[in-house]
Parts: structure tokens; sequence; C-alpha cells
């Protein structure tokens, strides 16, 4: 069980106390952490996180959603519930990128977007 993150911040709950997710839930908030941190910024764990903040200077546009996909593949190597249906990416500017991810987590469909 972990505590409930909309937005970078806790939720509070009744009385003010922070919300819980488990399960499916607990899961799809565990997927979008792991793609928006940065892979290697966490020096504890240096395999945590995805290289997507890459992908504006290491890939061509044509190849921007083939990229995403396998970085988003290495970010969730290890977990092994989570399945990823559908990956696109837009320009939000000129200098950021919508990743806009599909998934499966526990049977359940989810979405996330990241801003790279």
């Amino acid at each position: 069980m972990e505590l409930k993150l909309e937005q970078g911040r806790y939720v509070p709950g009744p009385g003010g106390r922070p919300v819980t997710v488990s399960g499916p839930e607990e899961t799809a908030q565990r997927v979008t952490m792991k793609l928006t941190a940065r892979r290697g910024g966490f020096l504890p764990l240096p395999e945590y996180g995805s290289r997507l903040y890459t992908l504006l200077y290491t890939a061509r546009p044509s190849e921007y959603q083939t990229a995403a996909m396998q970085m988003i593949a290495e970010a969730l190597a290890d977990e092994p519930d989570v399945m990823v249906t559908a990956v696109e990416v837009f320009p939000a500017d000129g200098e950021t990128l919508r990743v806009d991810v599909r998934f499966t987590a526990g049977g359940q469909g989810f979405q996330t977007a990241v801003m790279v």
C-alpha cells in the first residue's frame, strides 16, 4: 500500500490523513513515477526511472514513437503485471514532447502522460 499522489502531492482524505492506494491503482501510480523519474537520477537505485527525458535529443521525430516504446519497456521491465497497450508522442512546443502511455495493470486500463 502506498500513499496516493496527484500532480506530485499527497492526496488528503477525511481528517487530513493521506489517502492510500493498493492493487492495480498502486501499480499504475508506480508506473507513472517510473516514467517521469530520470533514470540514474536516484543514486541508491540507479536503474529506477526512464530515459524518456532524452527522447527529444536522441531520436528523430520519425523515430519518437519507436524510441519511446523501447525506453518505456526498459523502465517497466521489472513490472511483470503491466502491459503497455499504446504509446503516442506529440510535440507540446519546440522543446517539449508529451508521451501518452496506455497500459493495463491487474486487468484494469490506465493512461498517463509524461512531459519530456
